[in-house]
């Protein structure tokens, strides 16, 4: 006999429940689409350029095209292996909030609190307002 359909698992009545609400889904390899988009640029940017090299020196320039392609999903799927295990265990969006952090320390700007240590709110005694008391 099937139970009342409170009373089961929410995943089963409904089929498959977003994990996040407020967040981006998993959609290719277990990664977010903003998350495929940095791996494919990184392998881009990184990977295809060194297989065309190597294919024009070696001679092998009419199959360069479908090697760089075949190169360039395997990146992707090698790229989306290791980041799918660096993110275990990590909050949604941390990585993208690391490298936003690692591109403020290398070229500069200001957008982020980066301090160690205690922190105050400034009201220690010594300021204009102690000085107004005595």
């Amino acid at each position: 006999m099937r139970e009342h359909a409170g009373t089961e698992d929410p995943g089963s009545a409904y089929g498959v429940l977003a994990d996040r609400v407020d967040g981006e889904p998993p959609a290719i390899l277990g990664l977010t689409t903003t998350e495929v988009l940095m791996v494919s640029i990184g392998v881009g940017l990184g990977l295809l350029p060194l297989v065309l090299l190597i294919s024009l020196a070696v001679g092998l320039g009419p199959v360069a095209l479908s090697l760089t392609g075949f190169f360039f999903l395997g990146g992707v799927y090698a790229g989306s292996v290791v980041l799918r295990r660096l993110k275990r265990g990590r909050p949604q969006g941390y990585y993208q909030v690391m490298f936003s952090v690692l591109m403020q320390r290398l070229f500069g700007g200001n957008t982020f609190l980066l301090r160690n240590g205690p922190w105050s709110i400034g009201r220690t005694g010594h300021g204009p307002s102690a000085r107004k008391s005595r």
